[in-house]
């Protein structure tokens, strides 16, 4: 299959999956919507379990905001005939790469330095 052909397929993941996400947040944000305006229980254990549910669903939405704007982002690159190419090297990244991650900015080479330097450089101490 032609690179021309691999994007192609990556514009309709990315655009399938933004349509996905919007409707999932939509759902979101009427749970979260909801909760906030439901009665409070003045016991402390429901109000501690609702403030929780409150916390991750407001978490959830902005994970999802947070997507959609990779996404589009993606989008835009493509429609300007940049997407594909890494950011640092400008080499084009790998098809296996853009198919994981569709919103990559980065070859897998330059991404790993990348994350490595906002680390703190290759000898410091690993995330868990």
């Amino acid at each position: 299959m032609s690179r021309a052909k691999d994007l192609l397929r990556v514009r309709e993941i990315l655009q399938r999956r933004r349509r996905e996400i919007l409707t999932t947040s939509a759902g979101t944000h009427r749970e979260l919507t909801a909760l906030k305006e439901q009665e409070r229980d003045p016991e402390y254990e429901e109000n501690a379990q609702s403030e929780l549910a409150d916390y991750t669903l407001s978490s959830l939405m902005e994970a999802q905001r947070r997507e959609v704007m990779l996404i589009d982002a993606a989008l835009r690159r493509m429609d300007m005939g940049v997407f594909g190419e890494c950011v640092d090297c400008g080499q084009e990244i790998s098809m296996e790469r853009l198919e994981a991650l569709p919103f990559a900015i980065r070859c897998e080479e330059d991404a790993t330095s990348h994350e490595q330097d906002m680390r703190g450089g290759p000898y410091a101490t690993p995330s868990l």
